[in-house]
């Protein structure tokens, strides 16, 4: 039985690293598509495996980074408009944590950038951190200040945490996703590219 087991367990093995490997390939063929150059650097054989890829589009980076463990995919975008957010937010396809969707309170959100993005993601994000307004002291006490920082995390997985480069519409974001599943991950990569080609 010992045998049967070893040889079950180096079986599945094979088929894990099979369908590793093919959606790497969908994710890179994804954005070669699209005419993005994904840069691909992986683990040695003495280290315990991964995989990163990284990409740009415009002014906007990403990067993708693969531990091939559950749950152990993040993706990185640094300067990405502001009307993408949603789009790759939804993409991870889970529901808003209950826990922190009951401290949701829209008055925490200040500049209208905070404030589009509440109505967009539907109470997924909370408030983290303000900042004085561009031109404003940052030691004055009674300076006025928009919502700079955010985050949110999803029920099963995920973890999103953003940061706007300022209170209006125009703002582009540093948005990092943690804690995804292979599947999620490729879905937003998926969701990133199908907005820029749009655009």
């Amino acid at each position: 039985m010992d045998h049967l087991d070893r040889q079950y367990e180096a079986r599945a093995h094979v088929a894990r690293t099979v369908q590793r490997s093919r959606t790497d390939r969908a994710t890179i063929r994804l954005l070669l598509t699209q005419g993005v150059l994904p840069l691909v650097t992986r683990s040695r054989p003495t280290e315990s495996p991964w995989m990163e890829v990284t990409f740009t589009h415009g002014v906007t980076s990403g990067r993708w980074f693969n531990t091939y463990v559950r749950h152990g995919h993040s993706v990185r975008f640094n300067l990405l408009p502001l009307s993408l957010v949603p789009a790759v937010l939804a993409a991870v396809g889970d529901s808003p944590d209950s826990e922190e969707a009951a401290f949701h309170d829209p008055a925490d959100f200040q500049g209208d950038a905070a404030r589009w993005l509440d109505k967009q993601t539907a109470g997924l994000l909370g408030v983290v951190d303000s900042r004085p307004l561009p031109g404003y002291d940052a030691e004055a006490f009674d300076a006025p200040t928009y919502t700079s920082e955010l985050s949110g995390r999803w029920q099963v997985e995920g973890l999103a945490l953003l940061e706007l480069s300022g209170p209006h519409l125009t703002a582009v974001c540093n948005l990092e996703l943690l804690r995804l599943s292979e599947t999620a991950a490729h879905a937003v990569i998926t969701a990133f590219v199908n907005q820029v080609s749009e655009h």
